[in-house]
């Protein structure tokens, strides 16, 4: 490993980087990223080079996550807080984590025939230190590819010496005479089901004995595109984090006479949501030893605060009601998978602001301090379908629970989700075969705008309503915002209880760091409350209506409130939006009512699975979720 930094010249254009150079050490199954620079980088005119861009896929991949992974700081973190909560199992904690995020020393070591391979021979392995590299990626065997097989970085890698590329044909004799790979052509390169297996984590969860209870689905961005439209139309893992170019690029500058173009060529940008990270990486490359030069991060980040950017619409509905504004806020996601994604401490959340003509605030949800917590929110917050107070915000995460349904930080203990109303993809639906892996968990499940639009279910958005009220008549403006966030303070401070050489250096990074979230959008809009007293002596009531059992299995009871005598119906809709049928219907007067329904229809069951039911009376209804368990 080299301990200083020296200037490694990198001609691109005009400009020139500091950085260090990428390792170029071989052993039986791998070589170094630095080695398919020898013939994979731009001369900066014909030769991987597009419209004035460097396309050298080293350029742009050697400041993503990929590149450092094995020397991210939070993962060290985390593994060292794990193997210190449960040193007898330090070994296979180890080699489970490596196995992805040093995958080429993980893998020679097995190879090799060593049981377990451990962070300390991360730290002193150039190999192992070249993350999720060039090598590992094109040796990645198809045989098991979308296999549960695959899952938690079970990839095959032969000691064949292949080198499998997108393009048919390849010129075989410089890589052979190069690096001693001959390369082949592979079509899996540009399928979701590749990246799936290590996107794909399950890790077993131990009980309060510290034995192994279980298995649990800690990542799985593959299985939530698998539940999607995206899939349906073949818009994979690539098409967003390896964006294409359709033209005709030469990749290689050996031999110097050839000139073949290869269409379509994949940046190879790797560009994900991780912001914060790749921020701390910037900041700390000296320390960390990181090969990628500050102008390197600075374009990763950029593209990644382009993609989270374009990965939400909002929508926003404003009116008012006595003396009462009311908002409807909808966030769409427009990912292939949840929303957040990955790891599972990140989360999202939305603010809302209500000001008054001078600017003043008179209602704020989701606001956060410098050190990035929400304000008078920061604790365990449920999913809401309605927001009436400023202690409440709508924060979209999954949180892990243990066996005892305490909510914990430790990975090793994580049994479950406590609550995951991460965003769905677009035609996210409850029945797909892998839902109960990737399900639905806690008052989100309930709600019928999350993943619900016009009584079908895959809409991929959540709308929630906002319900302010203010004291005095005047024109307010009303402004919502969605905010991404990829290290909450609680996990900081759960590993800050923790005294290592990691953690600690993680923390120190971490507390020198801008923790401001992530802005991903805003929109605004405009309510004027005229006279308060009046609008009052004219409201209507809303519609309310609740039905218990619910999970129900086979009856339940409709319990509804209308605020004046009028005629109400209740129709049960399947997830799809047909009529199922319509247990309540009739003139009612003024208050609550309760009617029971046996959950069938034509004498058949209906069958397990979400519904919806929606009540109406006079010119207002409310829709709500019915789950039918097995």
């Amino acid at each position: 490993m080299i301990n200083r930094i020296i200037i490694f010249l990198l001609l691109t254009g005009t400009q020139i980087y500091p950085q260090l150079p990428l390792p170029t050490g071989t052993s039986p199954l791998f070589s170094g990223s630095g080695n398919c620079l020898n013939c994979h980088i731009s001369n900066g005119n014909s030769v991987l080079f597009f419209n004035g861009e460097d396309l050298t896929p080293a350029t742009h991949w050697r400041s993503s996550m990929m590149a450092n992974s094995s020397k991210d700081p939070l993962w060290r973190a985390v593994v060292s807080e794990e193997i210190t909560k449960f040193p007898s199992l330090s070994n296979e904690i180890q080699s489970t984590c490596t196995r992805c995020h040093a995958p080429m020393g993980y893998t020679q070591a097995i190879q090799n025939g060593n049981q377990y391979y451990t962070l300390d021979q991360v730290k002193s392995d150039p190999l192992a230190n070249d993350g999720v590299s060039c090598a590992l990626c094109h040796q990645v065997q198809t045989s098991n590819m979308g296999a549960d097989s695959s899952y938690s970085g079970h990839y095959i890698i032969t000691a064949a010496r292949k080198i499998f590329g997108p393009y048919q044909t390849p010129l075989a004799a410089p890589m052979q005479n190069s690096v001693n790979y001959t390369p082949e052509f592979s079509g899996h390169m540009d399928q979701s089901e590749f990246c799936g297996t290590c996107h794909t984590l399950f890790t077993p969860y131990l009980d309060d004995q510290n034995n192994i209870a279980g298995m649990f689905p800690e990542q799985t961005p593959y299985i939530e595109w698998k539940n999607s439209s995206y899939r349906e139309n073949n818009i994979n893992c690539q098409s967003c984090h390896m964006p294409k170019i359709e033209s005709p690029i030469d990749i290689s500058t050996t031999p110097p006479w050839h000139s073949v173009g290869r269409t379509p060529f994949w940046r190879h940008t790797f560009a994900g949501g991780n912001i914060f990270l790749g921020t701390m990486l910037k900041a700390n490359a000296a320390p960390l030893q990181l090969t990628a030069s500050s102008q390197n991060f600075d374009s990763t980040i950029k593209r990644s605060r382009g993609m989270l950017s374009s990965a939400i619409e909002l929508d926003l509905i404003v009116s008012s009601a006595a003396d009462t504004i009311i908002a409807k806020v909808r966030i769409k996601n427009l990912s292939g998978h949840k929303l957040p994604s990955g790891i599972p401490y990140r989360r999202m959340w939305l603010y809302l602001t209500v000001k008054d003509d001078s600017g003043n605030p008179v209602f704020e949800s989701g606001k956060w301090d410098s050190t990035g917590k929400i304000i008078n929110g920061d604790d365990y917050q449920p999913h809401y379908r309605e927001i009436t107070g400023s202690h409440q915000a709508q924060v979209y995460e999954s949180v892990l629970k243990d066996v005892n349904d305490s909510i914990t930080y430790t990975l090793l203990r994580a049994a479950g989700y406590k609550k995951d109303n991460r965003i769905p993809p677009a035609g996210f639906s409850s029945t797909h075969t892998s839902y109960d892996t990737i399900k639905i968990v806690g008052e989100a499940e309930n709600d019928p705008d999350f993943n619900i639009e016009e009584l079908t279910e895959g809409s991929g958005a959540d709308w929630i309503i906002y319900k302010v009220p203010v004291s005095q008549p005047g024109h307010f403006t009303v402004s919502a915002g969605a905010v991404y966030q990829s290290v909450p303070p609680a996990l900081a401070e759960h590993l800050s209880e923790f005294n290592t050489p990691d953690i600690q250096s993680f923390l120190t990074m971490y507390n020198s760091a801008e923790r401001s979230p992530v802005i991903l959008g805003t929109i605004s809009g405009e309510a004027t409350i005229t006279d308060i007293q009046s609008e009052k002596a004219n409201t209507a009531t809303e519609l309310r209506s609740a039905v218990y059992p619910n999970p129900a299995d086979d009856k339940i009871t409709f319990k509804f409130t209308i605020p004046s005598p009028s005629e109400a119906n209740i129709t049960v809709y399947n997830i799809i939006g047909e009529k199922m049928a319509e247990p309540v219907s009739g003139f009612f007067n003024e208050g609550t009512h309760e009617i029971a329904f046996g959950l069938t229809r034509e004498g058949v069951k209906f069958p397990p699975g979400v519904y919806l039911y929606r009540l109406n009376s006079g010119n207002l209804a409310v829709t709500n979720k019915i789950i039918i368990s097995k």
